[in-house]
Formats: structure tokens, C-alpha cells, sequence
């Protein structure tokens, strides 16, 4: 997704001692994941080859085929989705699309960002060390580029809240460019304030502290009128000095994107049911950015959820068991997708869905394996799911850290804001892994999980292959678990009357 995926965790479960324990328990009793006296376990049938993998080589072939991406709104979409109906529909499953109407970008051109020394010298910013932010607008400006609350000496930069606040503009110069250091609010609170301040343009340059140096992708919140873009710690550094020691030095800033409204569709996926009962979705965003082809970001989740369907319509089910799965279009655009199935349904839909099961970038390459739920007890679906999650990856001696919350930079997001159960798999994205992560699962610290986050790298050999066919596997348990649940506790519902 174009916001940085971040845990919203109200509490961590066991953290370190508790966590390993439970990945070292060589034998654990079964009694807690059988109910009703059957076995939940489920099986993983890859007699098609190569499991979910297959899905990510027919994603990246439609993304190269069409621009190298599979944007919401643009050819390598549309094509994704339709290669995800046929699979779906040849399974058996009712499937239709969900269409809607979101706020397109594209960037048409690289931005150019360019500063003019009174001595005549020009310097150009390397393309690969700047970004045109989401939502930023076009324009090519010429101006003095004036520091923003920087708060740059000598000593290492700390955390910074550089143009968070209006009183931060009090001297700055109406019609320069504003440079201002990420971080401690959203870039729209930075924009917002530097075009109330007369700000022609803006430049936000990594923070500078450990693991924000480099390039960086972002969104505004709304589309803004003057040209955004985010650039290196080493650019913005550079920029500031040149800006100190030259007042006649004048900077280029020059953004050429096309933004506006476009149609997308959901894929949404049904088990054929004359049942009113109680409801499971599954879902994952099947969009990428628009910088690549994202395989792992999201064709993983997509392609796990995908095959865990395909696997799951082979199994038999008995009457009252009502899963969907979804596959959500512009979550790169902030959720969009999923917010509007959610809002689409009705007060009692939504009151019958009794779980909704997310994956987002489940076969990063320096992973973590992240399970996340609203910690639930007793029977209900999501308790279920969770502590079969949670056997899966026990039982074959894969380390997991339970976490309580969502991912809020996830679908999950658009389900448990409407008070909807919520269980989450995740395998980390940009953030650099930290020392303690590595040690419990391995790889290598102070590394990105994914270090092709959003950039035209994540491709296939982004993708861990093992992690991923966990975790699909995981989820036909889970699922399989939650759906005979579901169907054993759920009550006969009165239809609602026709409109």
C-alpha cells in the first residue's frame, strides 16, 4: 500500500519468552483444535504444481505485458482481476465484480528537482533519490527553497516534527519551496501548512534517523495544487546547506502527473448457499503500486487467498456455511476497495459477518510472521482461526509473534472499524527488522523485511517461496476450522423483508 504498512498493537502477547516457548513445544495436546469431535487440521493438496507460486508468475507476466504495474484503474488491474474471476468461477464459486469509482494518479513523467548556485553551477537530484508524492499536484517551479523547522546540527538527527505545526512558518519567505524533514505527523499536516504559509512547492526529505535515509514512497490524504516530492536525507541535507551558504541559489522543482476520477472493481467470490446465517470473508488487495509489479506487495496475499480458495472448494461443506472471498481494488489509495464493500452492505450483513480473514505481503524476503487478531476467546470464528494460526506455524516449529490490533494500513482496517472480528497475516514491509526480530526468526537486522517495498523490484525474486506456501497452507487450516465453527454455532436468521 502507498502508506508505509504499520501494527496498530494495543499489546504484544509474550513478546520474546512466551513466543519462544511456543515455537519450540515439540508436543502440544490436540483437544483445543477439535470441535465437535472432528478434526480441523485440514489439508494442503498442491497437485496443481507449485501451490500459490503459480498465481505470482501469471501476476508478474500481466503486470510486464501491461506497464510493469497492476495499479487500481489501470490495464494491469483489470487483467489481474479477470485471470482471478476465471480461476474462481472454474472452482464452482458465484462470482461477480464490484465496481466503483476512486481518485485516480499517475505520475507521467519523472519529476525533476534541480538547484541553480548564484555562480552559475547547476547540481540535478539523482532520479532514483526522489519521489513525486501521492495526490501531489503538477507544476514547475523556480524558487528559493527555505528549511522548515530542520533542526540539523552536528549531532546525529533525532525524531523530527518539522513543518508539523503552522507556528513553524512564522519567518518563512511566501513563494519559495518548503524543505521539511518526514516525520511524527502525516505529509498532508506538512503541506497543508506550508501552502497556508505561501509555499510554491515542497520537498520532504527523509528524516535522517535509523532506517529513514533513503528514498521513500507516500500519499497525501487529498489532492494539493503545488508539486510534492519526497527526496533522500543525503538530498535534503544538501538542499539545506546550499540554501545556507547561497542566498541567491534557486531551485527547480518540476512535477508532471494526471489525476482524476476512474472506475475499479472488487472481485468478490461466494460458496453458493441458500443460507442466511452467519458469514466468513476472506480478503487480500490485489492492486500493486504504480512503481511496480507487486508481487509481494500484494500479489503475495492475493495469491495465498486465491489458492487457499481453490483448495477450499474442493472440500465438502455442509448447509449454513457462507464464505466469501474478496479481492479489493485501490487499497493503494487508502482502502478504498474494502471500504466500499463494507459500506455497501447493509446493517444486518454486516451484523453476519462473523470474521474477516486478511493477508497483506505474506512472502517477504527478510520476514517476520506476524499474526494478528483482537485476542478472542471461547468459540467464536476468530478465536478459532487465530489459535489455529497460531497451531500451524507451532506445529512445524515456525516461529510467530501474536499481536493484538490490526494492521492499520490494511483491509482488516475497513472491517474492524464496523466492529468485525479481525485475524491478520503479515511478513513486514520497509521498516527495518530489528535485532530482537532476527534473532527469533532470522534474517538480517537493521534490514527492510522487504527491500523492494513499493519499487519496481518487487518482482517474483522478491518473493520467499517457503513463507509464502506457509502461510497459505495456515490459512486453509484456519479457515477450514472458522467455517465448521461458524456453521455449528449459527443460529436460523429471519430474512430480512424485500425493498
Amino acid at each position: 500500500m502507498s502508506l508505509l504498512k504499520t501494527f496498530n498493537v494495543s499489546w504484544i502477547i509474550g513478546v520474546t519468552a512466551i513466543l519462544l516457548a511456543i515455537a519450540r513445544a515439540d508436543t502440544i495436546a490436540r483437544a483445543d483444535l477439535l470441535i465437535d469431535g472432528a478434526s480441523t487440521a485440514g489439508s494442503f493438496d498442491r497437485s496443481e504444481g507449485d501451490g500459490a507460486f503459480r498465481h505470482l508468475r501469471a501476476l508478474q507476466d500481466i503486470a510486464e505485458a501491461n506497464g510493469g504495474n497492476r495499479a487500481a484503474g489501470t490495464p494491469g488491474y483489470d487483467r489481474s482481476a479477470d485471470y482471478v474471476a476465471e480461476k474462481l468461477r472454474a472452482a464452482g464459486y458465484s462470482v461477480r465484480f464490484e465496481e466503483f469509482e476512486f481518485p485516480f494518479f499517475e505520475v507521467r513523467t519523472p519529476a525533476v528537482l534541480s538547484t541553480s548556485k548564484s555562480d552559475g553551477r547547476q547540481e540535478l537530484a539523482p532520479a532514483s533519490a526522489l519521489h513525486t508524492l501521492r495526490s501531489s499536484g503538477s507544476g514547475d517551479v523556480t524558487a528559493r527553497i527555505r528549511g522548515v523547522n530542520l533542526d540539523l546540527g552536528d549531532a546525529p538527527p533525532s525524531v523530527s516534527n518539522s513543518g508539523c505545526e503552522p507556528n513553524h512558518f512564522k519567518e518563512f519567505e511566501r513563494g519559495a519551496i518548503a524543505l521539511m524533514r518526514r516525520g511524527t505527523c502525516p505529509f498532508q499536516a506538512k503541506v497543508d501548512n506550508a501552502i497556508a504559509a505561501g509555499a510554491t512547492g515542497v520537498v520532504v526529505m527523509n528524516q535522517g534517523t535509523e532506517g529513514q535515509v533513503g528514498n521513500f514512497s507516500g500519499r497525501l490524504n487529498h489532492a494539493v495544487a503545488i508539486p510534492v516530492v519526497g527526496v533522500t536525507y543525503e538530498v535534503g541535507r544538501s538542499l539545506d546547506l546550499t540554501a545556507q551558504a547561497d542566498n541567491g541559489a534557486r531551485v527547480r522543482l518540476a512535477v508532471d502527473v494526471l489525476s482524476g476520477k476512474r472506475v475499479t472493481r472488487n472481485v468478490l467470490a461466494d460458496i453458493a448457499s441458500d443460507s442466511d446465517g452467519s458469514l466468513i470473508v476472506v480478503g487480500a488487495h490485489l492492486d500493486s503500486v504504480a512503481e511496480g509489479p507487486g508481487i509481494n506487495d500484494n500479489g503475495s496475499g492475493s495469491a495465498a487467498v486465491l489458492e487457499a480458495a481453490l483448495q477450499f472448494a474442493k472440500k465438502p461443506h455442509q448447509a449454513g456455511v457462507r464464505v466469501r472471498f474478496g479481492f479489493w481494488a485501490a487499497e493503494e489509495n487508502g482502502l478504498i476497495g474494502s471500504r466500499h464493500h463494507v459500506a455497501s452492505l447493509s446493517d444486518q450483513e454486516r451484523s453476519l459477518i462473523a470474521l474477516y480473514i486478511n493477508l497483506d505481503m505474506v512472502a517477504s524476503p527478510n520476514y517476520g510472521r506476524f499474526l494478528l487478531g483482537q485476542g478472542a476467546a471461547g468459540n467464536a470464528p476468530a478465536a478459532v482461526a487465530q489459535r489455529e494460526f497460531a497451531a500451524y506455524f507451532r506445529e512445524h516449529d515456525l516461529p510467530v509473534e501474536e499481536r493484538s490490533g490490526g494492521n492499520s494500513g490494511s483491509d482488516d482496517a475497513s472491517f474492524s472499524q464496523k466492529d468485525i472480528p479481525t485475524v491478520s497475516l503479515y511478513t513486514g514491509a520497509g521498516r527495518p527488522k530489528p535485532e530482537v526480530e532476527a534473532s527469533f526468526f532470522g534474517g538480517a537486522a537493521g534490514r527492510p523485511y522487504d527491500p523492494c517495498y513499493h519499487l519496481p523490484c518487487d518482482t517474483v525474486d522478491n518473493i520467499n517461496r517457503e513463507v509464502l506456501e506457509q502461510h497459505t497452507q495456515a490459512l486453509v487450516r484456519a479457515l477450514s476450522a472458522a467455517a465448521m465453527n461458524a456453521q455449528s454455532t449459527s443460529a436460523p436468521i429471519q430474512k430480512a423483508p424485500e425493498p
